[in-house]
């Protein structure tokens, strides 16, 4: 008999298929109870099938983290070409990666872990290589709205610090609130009366401010100017967190 001949539509949407339901599994069982046998358990494709895919568990996280990092990216994306002032569009990127972890809870989480050292050993380079163009490009969208700021004569990169520099401060406050205290991600025993948007907007003006990113907040609205990109740029993703019970409170 023939083998059956799979196009390369079939191939991606199998793969895909793999992936979706290893993220249901850990949605259900957690990241530290899956195995790869649980998963062929779970999928109508033999091991040997799923193993064409990934070369093992790690693989599949790596895969899961890249697909975390395309969603985060697409909305960073559509932030950053939001018309408004370089710091508004560098709150309204912070922003997007909490809607991003309330909407993919899992995701957020599965990417801390899709970092480590056992999972980069265990991939295949084709995804570790994918891996680092997506998270280029995130960076790049960063760094682009830094170097509008510099052009635009709102903002100088303090003397001891570079562009990467300035970008990963804003990212690694992004995280930190968002880890600490987005109830749909796990909050942390300290974070009672802390409302995590709320926060991350305080941080992201303390920050901001403290590099003399203008316009200061003295000098501009920011809450008021926030609600209204969000309603102009995440629409659809404000309406799906709606129909979650869950509306973004600055107050």
């Amino acid at each position: 008999m023939t083998p059956r001949i799979i196009d390369d539509h079939a191939i991606q949407a199998r793969e895909q298929h793999i992936i979706d339901t290893t993220i249901s599994l850990i949605e259900k069982e957690g990241i530290e109870n899956l195995t790869m046998d649980k998963v062929v358990a779970a999928v109508p494709y033999s091991k040997g099938t799923i193993y064409k895919h990934f070369l093992g568990k790690e693989d599949l996280f790596l895969a899961i983290g890249n697909q975390a990092i395309r969603i985060m990216s697409e909305l960073f994306s559509r932030a950053a070409q939001y018309q408004g002032c370089s710091r508004e569009r560098m709150l309204l990127i912070n922003i997007s990666y909490l809607i991003y972890a309330i909407l993919h809870p899992t995701l957020f989480k599965t990417v801390q872990c899709a970092k480590s050292p056992s999972v980069y050993g265990k991939s295949s380079e084709q995804r570790l290589s994918e891996q680092e163009h997506l998270e280029d490009k995130v960076m790049n969208i960063m760094t682009g709205i830094i170097q509008d700021a510099e052009i635009d004569n709102d903002f100088v990169i303090p003397e001891h610090m570079d562009l990467r520099q300035v970008c990963f401060s804003t990212w690694a406050m992004g995280y930190g609130s968002i880890s600490l205290l987005s109830a749909e991600v796990d909050q942390c025993s300290a974070s009672s009366g802390l409302v995590v948007e709320r926060e991350l907007f305080n941080q992201n003006n303390l920050l901001l401010d403290g590099y003399q990113w203008a316009p200061l907040t003295k000098d501009k609205d920011y809450k008021a100017a926030l609600v209204q990109a969000l309603q102009k740029v995440f629409p659809h993703e404000l309406a799906l967190m709606s129909s979650m019970g869950r509306e973004l409170n600055f107050n």
